[in-house]
């Protein structure tokens, strides 16, 4: 049994404020494609916090969700708020909804059947979140590149001291997905 309480409430925090962060963002926006990523991670760091609670027969569930939400979940968040940054706020969305599903499901398929995909999925749309940040003057979503780039950091595995990784990588996120809800919520 894996029971690890202090990861356990990282990823409490995490599903947590992804959850504020997609009410927030439905009831201001009212885009459901936009707040996909929040709720893919906010379902994996939830599954995160049964499995470090100590129940075991989440971890397979748990491991495809931060899986997806890791390799889907941000880069499509990213993806959105770059898109919303360099429109100036006009679209909240990369093209009509019809073709979001159909996006998202490319995404799906590509990041998990190939690892290469994957790993630059991840720094093109953080390097274009930083770019529309930097040209359109958005300090929080400047904040949230660079909280995600910490993140990137701190990995997933081992110990700094007595705090694991795991930890910092979750609370760094959490404030990557605050940063971003508040940088939207900004610009209504």
């Amino acid at each position: 049994m894996t029971k690890q309480i202090s990861t356990a409430v990282s990823d409490a925090v995490l599903s947590l404020t992804c959850l504020v962060a997609s009410y927030d963002i439905f009831v201001k926006k009212e885009n459901v494609f936009l707040i996909y990523g929040f709720i893919l991670a906010g379902l994996a760091a939830f599954a995160g916090v049964a499995r470090f609670s100590g129940c075991d027969s989440v971890k397979d569930i748990h491991t495809t969700l931060s899986l997806h939400g890791g390799a889907v979940g941000f880069p499509w968040m990213l993806l959105l708020f770059a898109s919303i940054q360099l429109n100036q706020g006009a679209k909240l969305s990369l093209v009509s909804p019809g073709w979001d599903i159909l996006i998202i499901l490319g995404m799906h398929v590509c990041t998990t059947q190939y690892e290469n995909t994957r790993k630059m999925l991840v720094p093109a749309t953080l390097l274009g979140l930083t770019y529309s940040a930097i040209i359109n003057s958005n300090q929080n979503y400047l904040m949230a590149s660079g909280l995600l780039l910490l993140s990137g950091l701190f990995g997933v595995t081992g110990k700094i001291g007595p705090v694991y990784r795991i930890d910092l990588f979750h609370y760094a996120l959490s404030g990557a997905v605050y940063a971003l809800r508040s940088g939207l919520l900004s610009t209504v």
